[in-house]
């Protein structure tokens, strides 16, 4: 609890970048512009997952049941993988940068694709020291650096867009700057601490483990903004702007649960284990306190959307504010994959996930296609909805045919109808209440689902006890910052 809470923190910090901006974009830039800004993060995501080939799984795996100069070995090995592959992916895109130029629609003014393929390379590799840092469980470090790029990023993304006034490309000059510096730090730092040359052996070893994932790591990147590119050929980049936009707030339980979650618990599952019945429980422990948070999470951007976007943006994307629940319920039920894909990882049966990511990218595909041509935005939702619920289904019948981890789908399905009670009292009372009492009634649902959860004993004295501990963390947190 106490690490997911810091990795929430920290990973607020280096994601809320995108929602910080958002008044300077649809500020200073036109609605073309921003369209053009969702497209480039298409390809910034697909690029900076792809980089690492799984590399960062397979050094998780290994680590623990090593010591001592074989630790550096592996360490090394890692980073060496990442840096041979970012050569080679980014040189691909850099010879055929014309063509994905034409196939996405983006002009490269100022050789712009440049810039962006040469700054996912830079961010990619600066992630490794991220990712080492949660191996190590040094959460402190990782929000000092967290903090550090934010304000780094934010700053110089400001100066280059308003002060400068360069448009688009300012957003890429900031990013190499700051993934550069962090880049050369992490080098320098390895260099320092880890003093050894790379292994091949090691460099097989981790490729065996890492390459089966692949489609489970392109899965992400497409599931994510696969949907783009379909808007892009069946709406305007206009429209395409204001999904971008209210995607990003969609994105919020990404940011404050999903990816903290993994930050906190993708390492520290290989040291779990599974083998033990006390190591089982605390992978279905794990996943039902995800459900929950997430749930609660869930009915507040339920009930605040369009609060958010008035705060955080102009009225021509107030409109779509009914888009962030619903892209928010796509990436809670995608969050349990870090969950379900526990079984084949700690049994070193990764290449199940062939099958797994490449069905679901087929049905995405498909889905997308079929989808937003007919219903538009409302498809490219509804596509990400159901893409999310194939992958985690795949996933839970993998788990089961490895280990008998007894997920909790029923304490899950319980939560999940209070909150879908909760929102039907909501929908039923809103429109005969006063508008200076509306919020009032939102706060009070909201806390109406943890009491009907521990009136019904969905929640008990183990999770009231758990809770109470979660909240001496942030007491001690806040004392910290």
């Amino acid at each position: 609890g106490y690490s997911t809470i810091i990795y929430g923190f920290s990973n607020l910090l280096t994601k809320i970048v995108a929602i910080t901006l958002v008044p300077l974009y649809t500020t200073y830039l036109t609605l073309f512009e921003v369209g053009i800004i969702a497209l480039l993060e298409m390809i910034e995501l697909f690029v900076v997952s792809i980089i690492p080939i799984g590399c960062v799984n397979a050094m998780w795996r290994y680590l623990p049941e090593e010591k001592g100069l074989k630790k550096n070995k592996i360490i090394i090995s890692t980073f060496t993988i990442m840096i041979l592959s970012g050569i080679i992916i980014t040189g691909l895109l850099l010879l055929f940068k014309g063509s994905v130029g034409k196939v996405f629609n983006i002009p490269n003014d100022n050789n712009l694709l440049l810039f962006v393929f040469a700054s996912c390379f830079l961010r990619a590799i600066s992630n490794f020291i991220y990712w080492l840092l949660q191996y190590k469980n040094q959460a402190f470090y990782y929000l000092i650096l967290s903090l550090i790029q934010f304000i780094s990023l934010v700053g110089l993304t400001i100066y280059f867009i308003f002060g400068c006034n360069l448009g688009v490309i300012g957003i890429y000059y900031a990013k190499i700057i700051v993934f550069s510096t962090i880049f050369i730090s992490t080098l320098l730092f390895l260099i320092k601490t880890v003093p050894v040359l790379p292994s091949f052996d090691l460099i097989k070893k981790m490729l065996s483990y890492g390459l089966p994932i692949i489609p489970l790591i392109l899965l992400m990147p497409v599931l994510t903004v696969s949907d783009r590119y379909f808007l892009n050929i069946f709406v305007s980049v206009e429209e395409i702007g204001q999904y971008g936009i209210a995607y990003k707030f969609g994105l919020l339980i990404n940011i404050l649960l999903v990816l903290p979650i993994q930050r906190s618990w993708g390492p520290q599952m290989f040291q779990a284990g599974s083998s033990l019945k006390d190591d089982k429980s605390i992978h279905e422990d794990i996943t039902f306190y995800y459900s929950f948070i997430g749930l609660f999470i869930l009915l507040g951007l339920s009930f605040f959307s369009d609060t958010i976007i008035s705060i955080f943006a102009n009225e021509n994307y107030l409109s779509l504010s009914w888009l962030i629940p619903w892209i928010s319920l796509a990436y809670f039920i995608g969050g349990f994959r870090i969950f379900f894909q526990a079984s084949a990882s700690l049994a070193d049966r990764t290449d199940l996930f062939v099958k797994t990511g490449i069905y679901t990218i087929f049905s995405n595909i498909i889905l997308n296609y079929m989808l937003i041509k007919h219903f538009g935005i409302r498809g490219a939702v509804a596509s990400t909805i159901l893409s999310y619920l194939i992958l985690v289904v795949l996933l839970l019948i993998t788990s089961k045919s490895i280990n008998e981890i007894k997920w909790p789908i029923k304490k899950i399905l319980h939560g999940a109808f209070i909150a879908a009670l909760v929102i039907i009292i909501f929908e039923s009372i809103k429109d005969f209440s006063l508008n200076y009492n509306i919020i009032i009634i939102k706060f009070i649902l909201l806390l109406l689902f943890p009491i009907i959860s521990i009136a019904t004993n969905l929640i008990g004295h183990k999770e009231i006890n758990g809770l109470r501990s979660i909240w001496y963390s942030i007491i001690k947190l806040s004392k910290i910052v």
